[in-house]
């Protein structure tokens, strides 16, 4: 901070100049214009004289009289061109000087502020230096003095707060173990230690420790939250500036530090890494605006984490993260991509309207509690490959306007995916349904793909629109699957498909090829009032119920040509119902012996 040394010799600048001036204002110009003057007043007196001396009488007279006059004339002018000539290099040299002055006293106000700026400086640096000096003292009010001290360094002098800022969270980040595991409410804090062993007499007290570190969270969480008053949008723009009480432009790292109840309501930081932090009790961070990457990675939340409400501009990194209570990202809203993978969600996750702009990525991510994503909105691609819903998983009128990837994901609960929309390709593939599933009024744009998927539980796709293939090839219905007046608009692949329990398809609408191909129905299977615009396929499929027999009443079959249709064993096209480009399927009329 001390700038002295660049300003040494400043003063030398005040030593004046040589200065070039033009030739006729030096010495020996004026010297020489006024003699050149004089000489041509001499030659002209020495010319007229000898004219006047051929004249004769009063002419001669006059001739000389005027050769006196006009050589004196000449020698007046001479000594008027020096005086002439020295003036002007006089009001020169007047205006040189002045200027001088002028630049001298300019250097002077600058070496002033200067100096004035290197005073505050090393003020500043000795308070910063005294306070950090504090922090390290073994008495806990003197570190508590340090804080405010630092604190109030932050408040007067903007350019400093980051700093101040970097101390505080490495103060956080050192090692700490309380001697009990309690929250700011005294509530017993669930996966800690209840004691440790006394400390040494040396060493820190645990419990002066606490609250030294609350005081250091304190400060830190109130000067990153926004007034109530300022508005988010204000906060963008803000200028940091002496005594404001929000600091703006702040980055924080606290990776690997150990916090209680941290509190960051409607907050508003540049970048905040939290990458392996321990929090215990509640973390508060609704609302809150991280216009950087937010980096959660291996985070642990001992209690509830809330982030109702909260933007995320840049990347938000929760991979690997343990949630021990609830999990709150209701209406939050995440600009750039959001990772989630290998999370751990012991309690409840709450997603519900969450806005996802950019990728979500749920990869092996483990849901024990419930999980909500009702209503939420996956304009990126939607990760949830391997994931595994321990209770039931609700997307129930959630859009997903890219991929929508659930292979080999594990929904040991009900799946409720009501109302939902798959704008893109929807990847259900190997995944697991242990209890209901329900797709029920689900549309599907792209391509909807639940090849070799398991549903143990009930099937609903009741209503469900696939405007592009819908792929079950190989997929197992051990209870009922229901699919009443859905509408598949593209191919229906149902091949090597077993029902176990009862198969639905009433009123449905096949626009495409459907295909039951090899398909097994164990269960009742009813087709009642199916549309067969495209080409149907039932080859080698098996039905074994005994319940019922197979029902394809009010069946229509639109006649197209090309079409490559293969009805189940038992029925046929009723010759007798052939109406214009359609007709309808019936039970074969037994075959009697000729």
């Amino acid at each position: 901070m001390d700038r002295i040394g660049d300003y040494a010799g400043m003063t030398d600048q005040r030593i004046e100049p040589r200065r070039r001036w033009p030739w006729l204002l030096s010495n020996t110009g004026i010297m020489t214009a006024t003699v050149v003057v004089a000489a041509i007043g001499i030659t002209a007196l020495v010319v007229m004289l000898l004219i006047a001396g051929k004249a004769r009488g009063t002419e001669q007279a006059k001739l000389q009289i005027d050769a006196l006059k006009y050589g004196l004339g000449f020698f007046a002018a001479a000594g008027a061109v020096a005086a002439l000539l020295l003036a002007i290099r006089r009001q020169l040299l007047a205006e040189t000087a002045h200027e001088l002055a002028e630049r001298n006293h300019q250097i002077a106000l600058q070496a002033q502020a200067h100096t004035e700026i290197d005073a505050a400086e090393r003020r500043v640096t000795d308070l910063y230096t005294k306070a950090v000096e504090q922090l390290g003292s073994a008495d806990a009010a003197v570190r508590l003095g340090g804080l405010y001290a630092l604190e109030r360094v932050a408040q007067n002098n903007p350019e400093q707060r980051q700093t101040i800022v970097n101390v505080l969270c490495a103060y956080l980040r050192m090692p700490y173990t309380p001697i009990v595991a309690t929250s700011v409410s005294s509530e017993p804090v669930a996966g800690l230690p209840l004691s440790r062993p006394a400390p040494a007499a040396a060493s820190r007290d645990p419990l002066q420790e606490l609250q030294v570190r609350l005081t250091s969270q304190r400060i830190l969480t109130a000067h990153l939250t926004l007034p109530e008053e300022l508005p988010v949008e204000r906060a963008r723009t803000l200028t940091p500036i002496a005594d404001q009480t929000f600091w703006p432009g702040i980055d924080i790292d606290l990776t690997g530090a150990f916090l209680l109840d941290w509190a960051m309501r409607r907050s508003y930081v540049r970048q905040a890494d939290f990458t392996r932090a321990t929090f215990v009790g509640g973390a508060w961070f609704g609302g809150a605006t991280f216009t950087s990457s937010a980096l959660f990675g291996e985070a642990t939340f001992a209690g509830e984490a809330l982030f109702g409400g909260a933007t995320f501009v840049g990347e938000a990194l929760f991979g690997e993260a343990t949630f021990a209570s609830d999990a709150r990202f209701g209406e939050a809203t995440f600009t750039s991509s959001a990772w989630f993978d290998k999370a751990t969600f012991t309690s409840s996750a709450w997603f519900d309207k969450a806005t996802f702009t950019s990728s979500a990525v749920f990869r092996e991510a483990t849901f024990t509690g419930e999980a909500w994503f009702g209503r939420a909105t996956f304009a990126g691609e939607a990760v949830f490959r391997e994931a595994t819903f321990t209770s039931s998983a609700r997307f129930d009128g959630a859009t997903f306007a890219d991929s929508a990837v659930f292979p080999e994901a594990t929904f040991a609960g009900g799946a409720g995916f009501g109302g939902a929309t798959f704008a893109g390709e929807a990847w259900f593939g190997r995944a697991t349904f242990a209890g209901e599933a329900v797709f029920r009024e689900a549309t599907f744009t792209g391509e909807a793909w639940f090849g070799r998927a398991t549903f143990a539980g009930e099937a609903v796709f009741r209503e469900a629109t696939f405007t592009s293939s819908a792929r079950f090839d190989g997929a197992t219905f051990a209870d009922s699957a229901v699919f009443p007046e859905a509408t598949f608009a593209g191919g229906a692949g149902f091949g090597r498909v077993t029902f176990t329990g009862e198969a639905g398809f009433d009123g449905a609408t096949f626009t495409g090829t459907a295909v039951f191909r090899e398909t097994t129905f164990t269960g009742e299977a009813g087709f009642d009032g199916v549309t067969f615009t495209g080409s149907a396929r039932f080859d080698k499929a098996t039905f074994t119920s005994s319940a019922r027999k197979l029902s394809m009443a009010k069946a229509r079959i639109f006649f197209a040509a090309g079409r490559q249709d293969v009805w189940p064993r038992g029925w046929q096209i009723d010759p007798d119902y052939l109406s214009g480009l359609w007709g309808r399927l019936v039970p074969e009329k037994p075959r009697t012996s000729g």
